[in-house]
């Protein structure tokens, strides 16, 4: 038997492509010590080491994690129930529609271009700030070191 208790209202997703654990606890409501363990209890959640070791999740993942925190703490699944509902094809789709975060292209010149046209209400202007575009800019500068 399912219970439905009020959630919390979750803080929005900003528009980026790499979230530290720090960010995603408080994008959750979860502390990083249980995304640690959730990340030991449920084979769909992967996380991606970069940067000194440093975890860090997507954007699947921070939709997986909150589904996670829902079924957990607002419908009363045990981490066994929980896991055997993430096993339902229909359930793991529904989270992995989510749409990804505005990828900026870059042209043969070095400009940035942003592609306004694939903005829509739920990727808005409103959700790229400086800090983001770093946090990009750095992910990326990883990549070329590699």
């Amino acid at each position: 038997m399912e219970r439905k208790l009020k959630s919390p209202v979750l803080p929005e997703i900003p528009s980026k492509r790499y979230f530290a654990i720090g960010e995603v606890s408080e994008l959750c409501l979860v502390k990083a010590h249980v995304l640690r363990y959730w990340e030991q209890e449920f084979d769909q959640l992967k996380d991606v080491k970069r940067r000194g070791n440093r975890r860090y999740y997507q954007l699947p993942e921070v939709l997986l994690i909150r589904k996670i925190r829902e079924l957990l703490h607002d419908e009363g699944f045990t981490i066994q129930g929980a896991k055997q509902r993430l096993k339902d094809k229909s359930f793991v789709k529904e989270v992995k529609q989510a749409e990804p975060p505005i990828e900026l292209q870059v042209t043969k010149q070095g400009q940035v271009e942003l592609p306004l046209e694939n903005l829509n209400q739920s990727n808005s202007l409103a959700g790229l700030n400086i800090k983001s575009i770093k946090d990009e800019l750095l992910s990326i500068i990883d990549l070329l070191k590699k």
